[in-house]
């Protein structure tokens, strides 16, 4: 472990390997530690490094959280690659953190060569009050089976969670989110060990779904990025991710998608084998 200090905060990372950067994003209840299975088959051929984002383990918090925002997330990771000097990055993201990726590039375009974004939750794209996107009538209905997989989610997972973690009963509202995005009985199945690592990480959870929410998407500037840009989708996760996806890629004009079988929202975790080697051929390709 090594820790990094910017933006009046400091933050943990591990890095492997030589070469171009590889920078790893990962997702909400979660830290560097999601990225196991990359570290090592990536750092064959880069430099690589997984952080934790602001917020999550094994990070001191500064403040009390009530900034927590895909913005803020954005200017750390910019601050990182920057701080680093690391030059132009291959940026790969896991859920939250692919949509911070993909926010910090389209802001950061200079900062970045490709963008690997495994399902962004970019709900804005769904709904036209993205602070409350639990309002189902203000659902932009692209499909029916999207809408019925975004108010599943929404009903059965998002509101009960939100309820569960502003009482502070942090376990249960780490289990009704996970259920959620992973699906039914995956909670259920994962080792202790895995258990302990989302509960570590449970706090960021309630200062995540109980915050600012997101902003607009900027669809402009996203419409002029032209980062080579691949997204992941696994083959089992939520319908309106999937949906979120397909929308994205209709306005990154430079964009490619690939489905990692056997896999849900956990898509690198789900299956390493298959997802390392799809995006290992796809940075292959840019550097």
């Amino acid at each position: 472990m090594a820790t990094i200090t910017f933006n009046n905060s400091t933050f943990e990372y591990v890095e492997q390997g030589s070469g171009i950067p590889v920078v790893f994003v990962h997702g909400s209840i979660n830290d560097y530690r999601i990225w196991k299975d990359q570290m090592e088959p990536f750092a064959k051929q880069y430099r690589v490094i997984a952080y934790s984002r602001r917020y999550h383990y094994p990070n001191e918090w500064v403040g009390d959280g009530a900034d927590y925002s895909v913005d803020l997330h954005a200017q750390d990771l910019a601050s990182l690659i920057k701080t680093l000097d690391l030059g132009r990055v291959h940026l790969i993201g896991s859920s939250f953190g692919a949509y911070t990726s993909l926010v910090t590039a389209i802001k950061n375009p200079d900062l970045v060569k490709t963008l690997v974004l495994g399902e962004p939750p970019v709900l804005p794209l769904l709904v036209s009050n993205p602070d409350n996107p639990l309002k189902i009538l203000s659902f932009f209905i692209r499909d029916f089976s999207t809408a019925r997989s975004f108010m599943k989610f929404g009903l059965n997972h998002m509101k009960p969670s939100m309820k569960a973690l502003k009482n502070n009963q942090l376990e249960e509202g780490v289990r009704l989110f996970a259920s959620g995005v992973l699906g039914e009985d995956r909670y259920e199945k994962l080792s202790d060990e895995k258990k302990a690592g989302l509960m570590d990480n449970a706090r960021e959870l309630k200062v995540e779904l109980l915050g600012v929410g997101f902003p607009p998407f900027p669809k402009a500037e996203a419409g002029r990025m032209t980062i080579p840009t691949l997204f992941v989708y696994g083959e089992n996760s939520p319908r309106f991710l999937h949906s979120i996806s397909d929308l994205l890629r209709n306005i990154l004009p430079n964009s490619e998608k690939t489905v990692i079988p056997n896999a849900s929202h956990l898509i690198h975790g789900d299956n390493p084998l298959v997802y390392n080697e799809r995006v290992l051929e796809f940075l292959s390709r840019y550097n």
